[in-house]
């Protein structure tokens, strides 16, 4: 099998829609823009495993911190310093945030297309993508975004 620059990229059930994502680092980074297509002023989240993940990270303030002791485990990303961050609320997922560490993590898809709805239609369309995890259901309803500098929704 030829080498695979994909490698290093996650596709992952969530408890929203179905993710494409991977460890948090430039290379990653620019495989999913490259793969998705992906405007590169569009940011990507960040997904954690707990609030001690999340403080770890620069952006990471106190106004986060009282809207995820709100939200959290659940379907609401808190954008804080513009970059967003979720923790999702499926344990299985948690437990692999646990082991590997925060993970970019975006919407399965091409952008400016439909979210793969299943793992199988992924494999389709991402077949580069070998690393696939079925961690559980999925809501099919992408998250919530709150800024937590204003508390403003920018996505309901």
């Amino acid at each position: 099998m030829k080498n695979n620059k994909y490698s290093n990229l996650i596709i992952t059930t969530t408890d929203t829609v179905l993710g494409l994502g991977g460890k948090i680092n430039e290379e990653v980074k620019n495989n999913i823009y490259e793969l998705k297509g992906r405007d590169r002023a569009k940011k990507l989240i960040i997904l954690v495993a707990s609030l001690k993940q999340a403080r770890k990270f620069k952006e990471w303030n106190q106004q986060a911190e009282e809207l995820a002791k709100e939200y959290w485990p659940g379907n609401v990303t808190i954008v804080v310093n513009d970059q967003g961050f979720r923790m999702p609320n499926q344990k299985l997922l948690l437990d692999f945030l646990e082991k590997n560490g925060p993970m970019y993590m975006t919407s399965c898809n091409i952008s400016n297309a439909p979210v793969c709805k299943t793992i199988e239609e992924a494999k389709e369309i991402f077949p580069e993508i070998t690393n696939i995890y079925n961690f559980g259901n999925m809501s099919q309803k992408p998250s919530m975004i709150i800024r937590a500098e204003d508390k403003k929704i920018l996505r309901s």
